[in-house]
């Protein structure tokens, strides 16, 4: 049963609102884009386990996707995705690597290799899913739920990958291809025997994880050291992602693939909200969106029915991020 749903994360939808609001000269531009396919790449990978999970059964799992938990020295720890039964809990990292991957015990590493002979060096993963298991047991602990197994995982979600190892350790068993996720699930019961919970008990843990769940804060101009003024203005396509749309009897039209819409100006409103900030004035609806009359601002934001503060002249508006 799935108790957190994976959502779009949040970084994802910041870099894919820069890249469309990237001039296409900017230097950065090909770094923001190898940004935007990484992230893409890694979504991709955490959305292929979502089937083989559907064959787990559903009234023993307790599954949670994309938990992000204050640890105990004040910082936090992610987890793709949590599964909990009454015997064990599992925590799986996925990786969405291609190529031929080989994870290296002895310093500690993934390296992968590409088809045209290319290396590139990442974290090991079975550190970091180790790592947090330890900041995970600590949290139970903290949280009264003592003496439950803790399982890691590491789940490469590419089909096509192969995977090499170097060295005895057997951390490597913590390694599987998604489609063998199932079946290691199966053993993992055969191996954890002791039930640690009951129904209820999983039912308060679920709903702990939840309340204590911080969505992340991500300021990407700031991390990609880009200034506001260098982000493209007005309302982007729908569709297309062509900029800016113009306005015409009530609708934006866009000039490349003809989509019209009333709305259109909703999309770009969250990319304003993903870039800059998460509060809007008249003015700065006017100017970012390239809106030239101001009464058409104010009815454009009252339809959007947003909380807000202060009189009429001075309005401010509050952005939710979705």
């Amino acid at each position: 049963m799935i108790k957190k749903e994976r959502s779009i994360p949040l970084k994802l939808q910041k870099v894919e609102a820069l890249a469309r609001r990237l001039p296409v000269s900017h230097p950065k531009r090909a770094l923001i884009e190898q940004e935007l396919y990484n992230r893409r790449s890694g979504y991709r990978g955490e959305q292929s386990i979502n089937y083989y999970l559907t064959f787990l059964p559903e009234k023993e799992y307790y599954i949670l996707h994309s938990l992000r938990l204050p640890n105990h020295v004040g910082t936090f720890f992610q987890i793709d995705t949590m599964l909990i039964s009454p015997y064990f809990i599992t925590i799986i990292e996925v990786k969405n690597h291609g190529g031929t991957i080989r994870f290296d015990a002895k310093f500690n590493q993934l390296i992968q290799t590409h088809s045209n002979g290319n290396m590139k060096a990442y974290e090991d993963p079975i550190s970091q899913v180790m790592r947090h298991q330890s900041q995970l047991k600590i949290w139970l602990q903290n949280n009264k739920f003592t003496g439950i197994p803790i399982h890691p995982l590491v789940v490469i979600s590419n089909p096509s990958t192969i995977i090499e190892t170097t060295g005895n350790s057997n951390h490597f068993k913590q390694i599987i291809h998604r489609t063998y996720l199932t079946f290691k699930m199966k053993e993992l019961e055969k191996l954890y025997k002791v039930e640690r919970f009951t129904k209820k008990e999983m039912t308060r843990l679920a709903k702990k994880l939840i309340k204590q769940h911080v969505p992340e804060k991500y300021n990407i101009l700031h991390h990609f050291n880009i200034r506001p003024e260098e982000i493209l203005t007005g309302v982007h396509c729908p569709k297309c992602s062509f900029l800016p749309m113009t306005r015409c009897y009530g609708k934006w039209i866009c000039p490349s693939c003809k989509y019209s819409s009333k709305k259109a100006y909703e999309d770009s409103i969250m990319d304003y909200t993903f870039l800059l900030r998460t509060t809007i004035t008249n003015k700065q609806f006017c100017d970012f969106l390239e809106v030239t009359s101001r009464t058409v601002a104010t009815k454009l934001l009252r339809s959007m029915n947003l909380p807000h503060s202060g009189n009429t002249k001075g309005r401010v508006y509050y952005l939710e991020m979705q």
